[in-house]
């Protein structure tokens, strides 16, 4: 989503503030030349901890560029260290969280699960010696200092109360509301960084099992990773399809992870694996971690998806209570994954859905009514071209709308018509907004009669697409116009003519209509264009004139 609103806006909105302001948009005090490298980071640093009206959550939140200001000002004020929950330093913050969370909710379970088991493959004398203590990993301490530090920067960044579109700022209540959370516990047990002070491998196992209570972090991961791409422009499609792909594999790889863990936590328990233990029947101990992790993979994809195999049949009890799990949780998984998709497919094809049940709804009308076959043909045809296979209630969009936004969509969604007719590329921008403010569209069918020789003149047409063909009032065929052409102008220069010749649509026609008062409102002030209009005008009733005179001269002769 991008900003809705700019204090300072580019050039290309047309507007250069030129007023002087008394005080800085941030508030803080101003730069001073005596100020040395960490008095002006410093000052940086609290700049980008404060709201941001670049930060996409601030326009959700506030309707104005002022109470942005109001509530950064209130901060600088308060002289607080809390972090402002829409400041520019969270929402950086966040990408790099995103990262730091994909890489936790794979890395944790998989240490946890398959480094733990290295050491039975270890002679019973040389895995006493390794029971004391674990060799410091430098990649699993970092990860737990990061999940240590997020922790920290929790209590010190406010949080949003969307019912109420205020944000809580104030740090007893921060740590009341994030300690009061799930959050809070899991966060604490799954980055405890053992090595420095736990020596017992059997408790240092432990521990790391708990970076199994990382899962409850991925609603996170998916808000942070949706408000990244806000800021980084992706489109929100693409966001759901990562996040539907990210989920179907975590699910997977954590349950890879914990059918192999299983044994493991009845080891830590018993001091023993069953040799009836399906790891031990597949000889996954003797495999290398590439190897034993595509196997669990296999294993625990085949029981979300309900698969038996009967060459890894379990007669553990603790390893058919995870089996039962997986496939409980894989039904319901399932479920979701395809209520996910129906519901994807089904936002995508609202609009055509909607269609065919307004065509549904033409078809009993037409049914009701007993139309004739060629007229309900040219009635489906009319509803084909007219919405394309996506109905929408365009009068209802564009009630809303102003005036001014409503000219300038008009004026874009007419823009092929005016590159194309010669007439309307003469006037200035400002005629052009009126005119195209004044035109009414309409579709014709083939065959059908625009204009009918005699009749009295109240409007021109702009032929935006399609091909008409101009007959004379005897049936003589003068001509085709095609797309970008205009007609019926001859009964609006001359008072009092009637309109000179049939306008007979050959396809299927857009056409933009201009009404006779609309007309003299939008060319009354332009003489140049209204001469080039008269002479068109004069060309026309005198080709028309001539055709009418050939063909009348010829049919009294016959």
């Amino acid at each position: 989503m991008k900003n809705l609103f700019r204090l300072e806006k580019n050039e290309s909105d047309g507007h250069k503030c030129t007023v002087k302001r008394r005080e800085s948009k941030s508030f803080l005090p101003p730069r001073s030349v005596e100020d040395g490298f960490f008095q002006s980071w410093r000052r940086s640093f609290k700049k980008s901890t404060l709201i941001s009206e670049h930060n996409p959550q601030s326009t959700e939140y506030f309707r104005s560029m002022a109470e942005i200001l109001r509530m950064r000002k209130d901060h600088v004020i308060s002289k607080s260290c809390i972090i402002h929950p829409f400041s520019m330093f969270r929402a950086f913050y966040e990408m790099w969280m995103t990262v730091v969370l994909i890489i936790v909710l794979f890395y944790m379970p998989a240490d946890s699960a398959f480094d733990l088991y290295e050491h039975e493959e270890s002679d019973e004398d040389d895995f006493e010696e390794e029971l004391h203590s674990e060799p410091f990993r430098p990649f699993s301490f970092l990860i737990r200092v990061i999940c240590m530090v997020d922790i920290l920067m929790t209590f010190f960044t406010g949080y949003p109360v969307k019912k109420r579109r205020k944000v809580v700022m104030k740090p007893s209540k921060i740590a009341k509301h994030y300690i009061l959370s799930i959050y809070f516990v899991s966060d604490i047990l799954s980055a405890i960084p053992e090595p420095f002070f736990i020596k017992n491998h059997n408790t240092q196992r432990l521990i790391n099992a708990l970076g199994f209570l990382k899962v409850v972090r991925l609603p996170t991961l998916f808000f942070y990773a949706s408000r990244s791409a806000e800021i980084l422009g992706i489109r929100s499609v693409t966001i759901q399809v990562i996040k539907n792909i990210l989920i179907t594999y975590i699910v997977f790889h954590w349950f890879a992870c914990i059918h192999y863990m299983v044994p493991q936590i009845r080891y830590f328990m018993y001091g023993e694996v069953l040799a009836e233990s399906w790891v031990i029947k597949a000889d996954l101990p003797e495999l290398d971690f590439f190897s034993k992790y595509v196997v669990c993979l296999y294993r625990a994809a085949g029981c979300i998806f309900c698969i038996n195999f009967e060459e890894s049949q379990v007669v553990v009890w603790e390893e058919k209570m995870i089996e039962i799990v997986t496939f409980i949780f894989g039904k319901v998984f399932i479920f979701y994954i395809t209520v996910l998709f129906m519901h994807q497919l089904l936002n995508q094809r609202s609009l055509e859905i909607k269609y065919f049940e307004t065509i549904s709804q033409v078809k009993a009308y037409m049914s009701q009514k007993h139309l004739p076959m060629h007229m309900q043909l040219k009635l489906l045809q009319f509803y084909d071209y007219k919405y394309n296979k996506k109905f929408f209630k365009e009068r209802n969009i564009s009630s809303l709308l102003s005036d001014k936004l409503k000219g300038e969509i008009n004026l874009n969604v007419c823009s092929k018509l005016v590159q194309s007719v010669a007439l309307l590329a003469h006037l200035p921008q400002q005629s052009l907004e009126q005119v195209v403010t004044y035109l009414k569209a309409e579709i014709y069918l083939p065959n059908d009669l625009i204009i009918k020789s005699g009749s009295v003149g109240d409007c021109m047409y702009f032929l935006a697409s399609g091909t008409v063909a101009v007959w004379t009032p005897s049936g003589k065929e003068v001509c085709h116009l095609q797309d970008g052409a205009y007609f019926g102008e001859i009964s609006l220069m001359i008072k009092d003519k009637r309109r000179t010749a049939n306008i007979v649509a050959i396809e299927i026609c857009e056409v933009y209509k201009l009404d006779r008062r609309a007309f003299k409102n939008c060319f009354k002030g332009n003489l140049e264009l209204l001469k080039m209009l008269e002479d068109v005008a004069a060309e026309r009733l005198e080709i028309t004139q001539m055709f009418e005179d050939i063909h009348v001269k010829a049919f009294l002769e016959k």
